[in-house]
């Protein structure tokens, strides 16, 4: 969503959104003015980007993707201005874009079709909402469209998108060290890293059962959920820690947003047959 758009034609006039005429009362043309004028300048551009913001985080369809920005005040701050910036600027405004390509910005995050269309169709419900006429909304969601092929990837798999063998392996890693860290549940492990032959065992059963699980070739051959965890009376609680330390370990190497959340429901349908055993 960062690369440059074209807008609508609105100003802000007595606290609402109007339009102008192009021509004066004497019927003689007026020099035409930039794009960037006729919206009304950075006031009205931000209007509208709020209210696509505001649409994209109800969209269940697509909010995962922004998850992690919607949760960090300065992230989601920094989003906004991006697109308000990249938005001025193809206008004529004097704002200056200065984020990643659609390329680059959306590399890796496995945005299909459907997806990009759900983006559009957020877009195209701001745009109704300040009464965009048909001419204006059309050369906006033209030029969305012209972005299509460097945004949307395909449907790729999840395994591929944590980054396949080498990536869940590094966040295993981290996760390990974090769980041996944390005094709420390490206790529970404790035998294990004591164990060099134990800790590789449990380091190869967690890289497999995430690597099948995400669409990988690997195979967990080990112990099912409910007899692996049987009389060690786990908690709510402590199954929560667990969840806490993986989360970190999946910031720490920059997992997006949607993959994160795929893979912690995934591990949150274990649940039941590790509490309470």
């Amino acid at each position: 969503m960062k690369k440059s758009f074209q807008l609508w034609g609105i100003l802000l006039m007595s606290g609402t959104l109007v339009f102008t005429s192009c021509k004066n009362d004497d019927n003689t043309t007026t020099p035409t003015k930039s794009l960037y004028e006729r919206l009304g300048g950075n006031t009205a551009i931000s209007a509208v980007i709020d209210q696509f913001i505001a649409n994209v985080a109800g969209d269940a369809r697509i909010n995962a993707f922004f998850a992690d920005a919607a949760s960090d005040p300065a992230r989601l701050t920094k989003l906004r201005n991006n697109l308000i910036n990249q938005v001025g600027m193809a206008t004529g405004g004097s704002e200056k874009y200065t984020g990643l390509d659609m390329k680059t910005a959306h590399k890796g995050m496995g945005v299909a079709e459907a997806d990009f269309n759900a983006l559009v169709e957020d877009l195209s419900l701001a745009l109704d909402k300040f009464k965009v006429p048909t001419t204006e909304k059309t050369e906006l969601l033209t030029a969305l469209a012209g972005m299509k092929g460097d945004i949307v990837e395909g449907a790729t798999p999840l395994y591929a998108r944590l980054g396949a063998n080498a990536g869940i392996s590094a966040v295993i890693d981290d996760f390990l060290g974090k769980v041996a860290a944390d005094s709420r549940i390490n206790s529970f492990f404790a035998a294990a890293a004591a164990d060099p032959a134990r800790l590789a065992k449990l380091r190869n059963n967690l890289i497999n059962q995430v690597g099948q699980a995400s669409g990988g070739t690997e195979k967990y051959t080990g112990l099912d959920m409910k007899t692996a965890h049987k009389g060690m009376k786990i908690t709510d609680a402590h199954f929560n820690a667990l969840v806490e330390d993986l989360t970190a370990s999946l910031v720490k190497f920059n997992v997006q947003s949607k993959a994160k959340i795929e893979l912690l429901t995934a591990l949150g349908s274990m649940r039941a047959d590790i509490v309470g055993q």
